[in-house]
């Protein structure tokens, strides 16, 4: 098969969204002419390459073996044409997608989405949730232009580095604890909490933290995400132990006290990774500078 470009976007555009209609609305194509583009494909393989699935297709062994591949070759077509030309964030057109942590999407993205519509009011941010296991193929393959939050174990062949440190506060009903009263080890363990618990490994780092120091927790609810622990402290008349820079983002919404953990529970990381063949990418690299700026501001508390 000698290899069609434009074949080649379709293949790597359905790869990536697992979904025919979403892939023809990214190409700008009708879903037919994208039909059409992998029927084209299917016989020139001789593979289905995608099979219907409940909310969308999944991709045959064949496809995910040469996907890589594809996606390589699409990128270093792009970067040979970038190359030719200046980036301007006032005038690129470029989509810029990212692989966060459910913290790091929190504190990261309100700024990140003002700092895009001043700078490249053009451009498109996409942002999609990681785990703590950092699967290096999102991002040698030009899925995803850079990842963000805490790492299990940092793949080698990434450029991997801390963005910022967090420590705990507690969130507190205003009910819950007498006006002008600190919160003490006591009080803490008594008051119900509300548990943030986000799936798989990330759950553990708080977990293990109050385990060590053997402060207790009297656990009535546990959600998912970090975003709900305040609005149900709120309703619970309770405590909720989150990051320093959550606290400090919905405190004052929710009219909660922000109170230091009676504690010391330490600080985490946040860590960036990106592929080193992006090094020079005009583009990456203002992306990079601009995270890196809005990183100064939380650290500065502004």
């Amino acid at each position: 098969m000698t290899p069609d470009i434009s074949l080649l976007r379709v293949f790597h555009a359905v790869m990536e969204e697992r979904n025919v209609t979403a892939a023809a609305r990214r190409l700008g194509q009708s879903q037919s002419t994208v039909s059409a583009a992998l029927a084209r494909l299917r016989d020139a393989l001789g593979d289905e390459l995608f099979l219907r699935a409940r909310y969308g297709v999944e991709p045959t062994e064949r496809a995910l073996e040469i996907a890589p591949d594809i996606a390589a070759g699409l990128e270093r077509l792009e970067q040979a044409f970038r190359g030719a030309e200046p980036f301007d964030p006032e005038r690129t057109t470029r989509r810029f997608r990212l692989l966060l942590g459910p913290y790091v999407e929190i504190v990261l993205v309100p700024e990140l989405a003002a700092a895009f519509a001043r700078q490249a009011p053009h451009a498109k941010l996409e942002i999609a949730p990681i785990g703590p296991d950092l699967d290096p193929r999102h991002l040698a393959g030009r899925a995803f232009d850079l990842a963000a939050g805490r790492f299990d174990t940092p793949p080698e062949d990434l450029v991997v580095s801390e963005l910022f440190h967090d420590g705990f506060r507690c969130l507190v009903a205003p009910n819950a604890l007498p006006k002008g009263v600190a919160l003490d080890r006591e009080t803490y363990e008594a008051l119900p909490h509300v548990v943030v618990t986000p799936p798989g490994k990330w759950r553990t780092g708080l977990h293990k933290r109050t385990e060590t120091t053997g402060l207790r927790r009297n656990v009535v609810v546990s959600v998912s995400h970090f975003l709900s622990a305040p609005q149900a402290v709120a309703r619970l008349g309770g405590i909720a132990t989150v990051p320093s820079q959550v606290a400090a983002m919905t405190a004052g919404h929710y009219g909660l006290r922000n109170e230091p953990v009676p504690v010391d529970l330490g600080t985490f990381p946040s860590e960036i990774a990106w592929h080193p063949r992006l090094r020079r990418d005009a583009g990456h690299i203002w992306l990079r500078g601009l995270i890196t700026e809005i990183v100064a501001g939380l650290n500065s508390g502004g």
